[in-house]
């Protein structure tokens, strides 16, 4: 619609089923038209999980050309292509497997540089057994994920940590909906708990950090967070490394020795011992990644933009878990290079609505 209104094209405001076949369309045209004939390819594959039979396999894939060109590895949804998207009934190693085979067929058959997902069972399955296939492919582990799972070894028999989330869940019924809603902590997830551990440490720590100018009232609510403040001196330095490396790794890959270099930028933490042993398993890690590497190559070690792109499709859907439906396709139409008079004009005449009903009978059978 954007782009219609800037080529004076709309004489009125179009209705919401039309604009949704504009974005199926657009979608599918993305998703299906051929893709650049190249061997730098990354691939980044994840889950979306809804309500209702089916889950999605998702795959994008960006060119390390492309990411090399910008000076910075973070990926954007402009600098990725739309690969695969696969509703699943089932999903295991070997139908995932199988999924990887169909998109490397309609893409040239060239296998990719890389393929970077996390280690949920179906997803670390298929992946193995794809690249044992293509013994080219660089098999990298989602490092965000990995970082997380490495939080939960640390804090998951902590009892004070145990205590200390419970007393955080406690606290925000008892205050948000009253005058002191503003210092109420931020929502803890109810799964993958371990992957947003940043925003509850961060809260506290600035609670802590500005106490002198909160009120009597809002320092009397907040007395039992001083009851982990040593504690908090200690999870605050295991998100510091966390998200140090978790940033290196999002802007400068995966390397040869890149751990080395990891390894400079957190020997400037200041470090209890049970953070020390954290930096060792996460620089262990990140060395095991770069032994994969082959000499001279560069390979981004973050699956994030899948996860952003999920965030979207559940906005569209007008949020909240939903059974799964033809919107997945607004996935592909949200990623790659904007809307121009080119791009619509041939996904317009190549993508007809019978295009969409066909793909979409085919994927949800």
């Amino acid at each position: 619609m954007e782009f219609f209104h800037e080529q004076n094209k709309l004489d009125r405001a179009p209705a919401v089923e039309t604009c949704i076949q504009w974005e199926l369309k657009f979608g599918l045209y993305k998703l299906t038209r051929p893709k650049e004939m190249a061997d730098d390819w990354i691939w980044i594959a994840d889950h979306v999980v809804s309500k209702g039979v089916h889950k999605c396999l998702v795959v994008l894939g960006v060119r390390m050309s492309r990411l090399l060109k910008k000076g910075d590895l973070t990926i954007s949804l402009e600098d990725v292509e739309p690969l695969g998207i696969v509703p699943m009934k089932t999903s295991n190693g070997g139908l995932v497997q199988a999924e990887l085979s169909t998109i490397l067929e309609a893409n040239h058959g060239i296998p990719p540089l890389a393929l970077v997902k996390d280690h949920g069972s179906d997803l670390r399955c298929g992946g193995r057994l794809f690249c044992e296939a293509h013994p080219s492919v660089i098999d990298i582990y989602d490092v965000p994920h990995k970082i997380a799972c490495l939080y939960e070894r640390q804090l998951r028999d902590d009892e004070l940590w145990g205590s200390f989330t419970k007393k955080c869940a406690d606290f925000k019924k008892q205050v948000q909906l009253t005058e002191h809603s503003n210092i109420a902590p931020p929502n803890q997830r109810s799964k993958a708990r371990y992957h947003n551990i940043d925003v509850l440490v961060d809260w506290s720590r600035d609670q802590l950090l500005h106490w002198g100018e909160l009120s009597s009232k809002e320092q009397k609510k907040l007395k039992w967070l001083k009851e982990y403040e040593i504690s908090l001196e200690c999870w605050g330095q295991l998100v510091d490394i966390g998200r140090t490396t978790r940033d290196f790794v999002r802007k400068n890959g995966i390397w040869e020795d890149g751990h080395e270099h990891l390894g400079n930028h957190l020997m400037e933490i200041k470090t209890c011992p049970q953070a020390e042993e954290f930096t060792c398993d996460l620089v262990d890690f990140i060395e095991e990644q770069g032994s994969r590497v082959p000499k001279g190559k560069l390979v981004i070690g973050s699956s994030e933009i899948v996860e952003s792109l999920f965030g979207k499709h559940k906005s569209v859907s007008e949020k909240g878990p939903k059974p799964m439906g033809r919107l997945i396709l607004s996935m592909a139409s949200r990623v790659g290079e904007r809307p121009n008079e080119v791009l619509v004009k041939s996904a317009f005449e190549q993508i007809k609505e019978s295009d969409v009903d066909r793909w979409l009978k085919n994927a949800f059978c």
